[in-house]
């Protein structure tokens, strides 16, 4: 099988990633559609929101570990596969049950995609730079839950039908399956005994404090996700489910920008300081804070031309903070364990409350009263979240200043290169360079 141009990187990683978040952001804006048709609770819609999410609870880990061992393109196909059967599967669904169990199986994308993907950029990409490439593919994430939200809201004006929209998935899907073998990858072995040593990783105090802050900050990300559009169109009479999908699809399209002013923003907060990195994310998460507090407030209070002016500068800031958690992981491993990592981080996220915002807004709504004063109440209570994940970063700075590592360090656990890797270095500061020009060309 040929293999592709390295200049296909990038793109092909994006519209991967991207799939797990159009998938998530169409199932928002069909939401009341689906929820009139088989007889849901504000509580159960929030389940099917929040089922993916604790499912990666289980399978993060070792999604991220297979990318490791198996090999980051083998696994990404195989991965790309479950999530295009899960789609056609969610079609279909006669009931909440089904549903569930099409929503759980294709969390497996994500559980492999987002570590596999960044551990393969990290790996191509010097430290310097890593912060920006890696701020680049985390534009996947408001691309497409904008994508989805945008086509959502067209396809069921369109068709009337919220099953229509899973159904598109099946085309990018097969796509990615026939391409990710293709891409080009110098992936370093796991080497003998990689399944006890990877425990060992959650030693690195940076790793597990990244894993608690980023995990309370996408209690409140995962929560605007999926609840905005069904806010808006709760909390203005007469607006149509495509104008609030066009409205939050604007917010989360201009979110897109926000990995990468995040990402050089603590490229260049890194060379100013051992813990540069660590000041970066708690002042990106203090802004996000201060402006949900105003988006959720005036929502429902203000004109929407008022709103919509808002919400695209609050969907800027929303998505800053995302490639800088990431970079910060990366920054304190070793190359053969990148991908694993990941996956330790983000079943820390998971596990203590990434998973739980959506299904968390729907129970607090019920609670207030649902309509759009609760569901309004149930958001603002979520914001307490963010102000816990900067006294966890703030905490991270000590150690992350002691355990991050230089590039050669990363490359062996004694900070040398390792034997063999001396004879492959020049292909790759070549392939990096590569890389460095397709990134600058996006």
């Amino acid at each position: 099988m040929k293999q592709l141009d390295s200049r296909w990187l990038l793109p092909v990683l994006i519209l991967l990633y991207s799939m797990n978040f159009m998938d998530r952001s169409v199932l928002s804006i069909v939401g009341d559609a689906l929820k009139a048709d088989l007889s849901l609770s504000d509580g159960e819609l929030g389940l099917l929101h929040s089922v993916l999410l604790i499912t990666l609870i289980f399978l993060i880990i070792p999604g991220a570990a297979l990318c490791d061992v198996l090999g980051r393109r083998r696994m990404l196909a195989i991965a790309a596969g479950l999530w295009t059967g899960a789609m056609a599967l969610t079609g279909t669904a006669a009931g909440l049950v089904h549903l569930i169990g099409a929503r759980a199986l294709g969390s497996i994308n994500e559980a492999s995609v987002g570590a596999g993907g960044n551990a393969w950029l990290a790996s191509w990409y010097p430290a310097e730079k890593r912060g920006r490439c890696i701020g680049i593919f985390q534009m996947s994430a408001p691309l497409g839950m904008a994508l989805g939200t945008l086509l959502g809201g067209v396809i069921l004006a369109w068709t009337g039908s919220w099953r229509a929209a899973f159904f598109l998935f099946i085309v990018p899907g097969l796509f990615c399956v026939l391409t990710v073998p293709r891409l080009p990858d110098r992936q370093a072995p796991a080497g003998k005994g990689y399944f006890r040593a990877l425990p060992k990783l959650l030693k690195i105090r940076t790793l597990v404090f990244c894993g608690l802050g980023a995990g309370c900050y996408c209690i409140v990300k995962f929560a605007y996700q999926t609840w905005l559009p069904v806010l808006i169109m709760r909390s203005y009479e007469g607006i149509s489910p495509w104008m609030a999908g066009a409205m939050a699809g604007s917010f989360l399209l201009m979110g897109a920008a926000g990995p990468v002013i995040g990402g050089s923003f603590s490229d260049w907060c890194a060379r100013r300081g051992p813990s540069g990195r660590i000041r970066a994310i708690v002042a990106c998460l203090g802004l996000v804070a201060a402006s949900k507090f105003v988006l959720y407030w005036m929502t429902g209070l203000v004109p929407l031309s008022v709103l919509f002016a808002y919400g695209l500068f609050d969907g800027l800031l929303t998505m800053a903070p995302l490639p800088i958690y990431f970079t910060i992981a990366q920054d304190v491993v070793e190359d053969r364990f990148r991908a694993g990592a990941c996956g330790l981080m983000g079943g820390i996220i998971y596990l203590t409350g990434g998973a739980w915002g959506p299904l968390l807004v729907g129970f607090f709504s019920d609670s207030f009263g649902g309509g759009a004063q609760g569901l309004r109440m149930a958001e603002l209570v979520l914001l307490a979240f963010l102000l816990v994940s900067m006294l966890i970063f703030s905490l991270a700075a000590g150690s992350y200043a002691r355990e991050r590592r230089t590039d050669a360090e990363a490359a062996s656990p004694d900070g040398t290169d390792p034997a063999g890797a001396a004879g492959t270095s020049g292909a790759a500061a070549s392939a990096a360079g590569a890389m460095s020009a397709s990134c600058a060309a996006d």
